[in-house]
């Protein structure tokens, strides 16, 4: 269920990047990048389960929402982290 949430994530945050391009202040194409690249972890995650002889996809209730939360926080959290350095950066060199 975690690949499938972070497959979502990394969909709506690219066609947000791209509707959004033109403001470039909230660098989406990151956050873009951060949900792409969980989505690649949680797909060779489910590849190595099937090859273990487990289901490709899990779907356990408790566990599987827990980790889909926490993959949304953790690239939301490295996404503001990354834009705010950024912005810092920017402002310094400005000035």
């Amino acid at each position: 269920m975690y690949f499938l949430v972070a497959l979502g994530l990394a969909i709506i945050s690219t066609v947000l990047a791209y509707l959004l391009r033109k403001y470039k202040a909230f660098h989406l194409e990151i956050l873009a990048i951060t949900y792409g690249a969980a989505t690649l972890m949680w797909f060779i995650d489910c590849i190595a389960s099937a090859a273990g002889g487990e289901d490709f996809l899990s779907f356990e209730i408790p566990l599987d929402i827990w980790i889909s939360l926490w993959t949304l926080l953790a690239g939301l959290f490295f996404w503001g982290v990354i834009t705010l350095v950024i912005y810092f950066i920017n402002k310094k060199k400005q000035a």
